[in-house]
């Protein structure tokens, strides 16, 4: 196996990645919209936003695995991340570079990688858009440009300016370390003690503003079922989806908090009754049309929705004791 090289501007990489604070953050239906249509138009399961980084690779956006990193030195994106051109792979067992690599001999198994640079807004490289699949492929010409005009759409997100609200306020409050611990490593979202963390400072804001907030309690129906028909593994896929969805429908500026393989947690400020009606409607919608596919097998995904509107005096509760008010809806 052979270790990538390391650019001869990773100082100035490394600032620009932090400066862009994406490392151990929560994934973003902006990237994830990406990732799906990537899947969608090359007939792929695995497209990922990379963020290559120290001495791991962190996905920004990920479609297809159960991790949201991977050690650096053992990373495609590691190599790709060396060339303005698209790194390609079509069989990893014919590449001496990646023949004995252990995301090649081992899971996921990897036989085809093809993976385009991505730049941030000063034109440096700070990771890749790739895709992946378990079989060899034919990557054509076409194919290349194609990837490449996905990987500018992602850059284009990620040059945006970024909103200032609670959710940006509080990640740039965090290190790298305090956000390792408070995201669910399989999700990409934030794990309950995150979560918690998160909804003190959303509490705190709406209380000063006088606003209502709503929490949105989205649990998968008949756990036991799916994890009798489709085995404890495929639950990631379940609990992924489900992730996904929520963050899809949310607002700008809100946040999923995972409690556990089978449910999710949502809050939303500033929402009025009708607001939160109607987003609860467009999350009922979407569960029930939209079909999620996980090794060959196609299924709806049931899932029970609750709601809690906090306002006036009912803010001043701790976050432990909102999310517990929610929960004992259900």
């Amino acid at each position: 196996m052979q270790k990538p090289d390391i650019p001869h501007n990773e100082e100035e990489r490394t600032r620009a990645i932090q400066n862009l604070g994406m490392i151990y953050s929560p994934s973003e239906a902006r990237f994830d919209r990406i990732t799906r249509l990537v899947c969608r138009h090359f007939d792929i399961d695995t497209a990922l936003v990379t963020i290559v980084y120290k001495e791991i690779q962190w996905f920004k956006s990920l479609q297809g695995l159960n991790a949201c990193s991977t050690d650096r030195e053992v990373s495609f994106c590691g190599h790709a991340i060396l060339s303005d051109e698209p790194l390609v792979v079509e069989n990893a067992l014919m590449d001496p570079r990646f023949t004995d690599n252990p995301l090649v001999v081992d899971g996921p198994r990897i036989r085809f990688y093809a993976g385009h640079p991505l730049r941030d807004s000063f034109g440096l490289t700070i990771g890749t858009l790739c895709v992946i699949d378990s079989v060899p492929r034919v990557f054509s010409v076409e194919d290349k440009q194609d990837l490449r005009d996905f990987a500018h759409l992602v850059e284009a997100e990620i040059a945006k300016p970024v909103d200032d609200n609670v959710v940006t306020r509080f990640v740039r409050s965090l290190n790298e370390n305090q956000r390792s611990l408070l995201i669910d490593p399989v999700v990409g979202s934030w794990n309950r003690r995150g979560f918690e963390a998160l909804l003190k400072k959303e509490l705190e804001h709406a209380c000063r503003l006088e606003e209502e907030l709503s929490l949105i309690h989205v649990k998968l129906s008949s756990f036991d079922l799916i994890l009798n028909r489709f085995g404890r593994d495929r639950i990631v896929d379940f609990s992924k989806f489900t992730a996904s969805i929520v963050r899809d429908v949310l607002p700008n500026g809100s946040s999923v908090g995972s409690l556990g393989a089978d449910a999710f947690v949502a809050v939303c400020s500033g929402m009025t009754n009708s607001e939160v009606a109607r987003l609860l409607e467009q999350l009922k919608t979407r569960f029930g049309e939209t079909t999620l596919e996980t090794h060959g097998v196609k299924a709806l995904v049931d899932v029970d929705i609750n709601f809690l509107t906090l306002s006036g005096d009912e803010l001043r509760c701790t976050s432990v004791q909102a999310v517990d008010r929610l929960l004992s809806l259900s």
